[in-house]
């Protein structure tokens, strides 16, 4: 080391101190969330941790933790709230909707509430909840909110994937035909739609889980969306579920061909991070048909029936969107003979 670097290292470190000594009589050393957990909080978790210790273990592996975000900060209520209750001299709601996390995830919830997947609840009524409350079903459940009754296979089956319309009680409780109900279009007391942790499963909220094709196949299979067969009897698939140790899952940020390549997810393609795009929680943007009715249409078809904002955002954006997934692994002539060959078997079917 030269002479003059020597030198100049005692003053360096005495500026070094100085200003540490400075900044932290300024600011609490913390990097996001709060500085320390509320007492409200604490009082929880002094209890749950002997009482509910699962959860409490969840909630302790979750990045909430880290941030000293707790139970009282996702499930603290207003007294007007139709939810609300009140437990061990706190006002809450058992309910955590996207409302609520909209209170620190305001961009996600937003793409999120533009999705068909918040719209999911509206199978309410329609022809297609048939099905499960007249031809496999009966009026033999019984509850509060259903005094006539409601079928079971219905409760347990749609409404589980769907969600469906939560009945609120005396006092706060939830109607048990109606709750527990984790369904990504769940009608909430306090008017949202959807439920954020159909995906990001409480109370550990992890990231590697949503990324899984496992956790779409909570409701993307069977004989009428059979979307996670399809997948795992795909090339990809199969390639995940050979190189899985290789997919990196718990990576903050999971760019696909930098901080993984050995296959994609059903995340992968619809909503994670590529070089160019960020995540994205409105899995409709990135796809150029839908394939649900009888003929397939164009996505911001579907959307202006729906009253989306996607109305406005034409097919060719979306499927740039989605060939810029492609990319991170296959070439562009690769990407275009497959578009080319899956516009002509649309073409065909319809």
């Amino acid at each position: 080391m030269r002479c003059s670097q020597r030198a100049a290292l005692p003053l360096l470190a005495s500026f070094s101190l100085a200003f540490l000594a400075t900044f932290s009589s300024r600011a609490p050393a913390q990097a996001i969330g709060l500085p320390q957990l509320s007492a409200e909080t604490q009082e929880c978790v002094d209890c749950h941790k002997k009482q509910h210790r699962g959860i409490y273990q969840q909630w302790g592996e979750s990045k909430h933790y880290r941030a000293n975000v707790g139970c009282y900060e996702c499930h603290a209520a207003d007294k007007g709230d139709s939810d609300a209750h009140e437990h061990y001299d706190q006002t809450i709601a058992t309910i955590v909707s996207p409302k609520d996390c909209a209170r620190c995830h305001s961009r996600e919830v937003a793409e999120f509430e533009a999705s068909h997947h918040a719209k999911a609840g509206r199978i309410l009524g329609s022809l297609d909840n048939v099905l499960a409350e007249v031809v496999e079903g009966n009026r033999g459940m019984v509850t509060p909110a259903f005094p006539n009754g409601v079928s079971a296979a219905a409760v347990n089956g749609c409404w589980q994937c769907h969600g469906t319309q939560v009945n609120v009680l005396a006092g706060g409780k939830l109607d048990p035909a109606t709750y527990p109900n984790s369904g990504i279009g769940r009608l909430n007391p306090d008017g949202s739609e959807g439920s954020c942790n159909a995906c990001h499963v409480r109370h550990s909220f992890s990231a590697a889980q949503a990324r899984h094709p496992d956790t779409c196949g909570k409701c993307h299979l069977g004989p009428d969306h059979p979307q996670k067969e399809i997948y795992e009897e795909s090339k990809h698939g199969i390639s995940f579920f050979a190189k899985i140790d290789q997919m990196n899952l718990e990576s903050s940020k999971w760019i696909v061909g930098e901080d993984y390549w050995a296959a994609p997810t059903c995340a992968t393609c619809h909503m994670s991070a590529t070089k160019d795009q960020q995540v994205t929680h409105d899995i409709g943007m990135r796809i150029s048909w839908n394939n649900r009715p009888v003929q397939s249409v164009r996505p911001e078809t579907a959307d202006a029936k729906m009253g989306l904002p996607g109305a406005n955002v034409p097919w060719q954006v979306r499927r740039e969107n989605m060939n810029n997934v492609c990319i991170a692994c296959h070439t562009e002539g690769w990407t275009e003979g497959f578009y080319t060959q899956y516009d002509a078997l649309v073409e065909l079917y319809n």
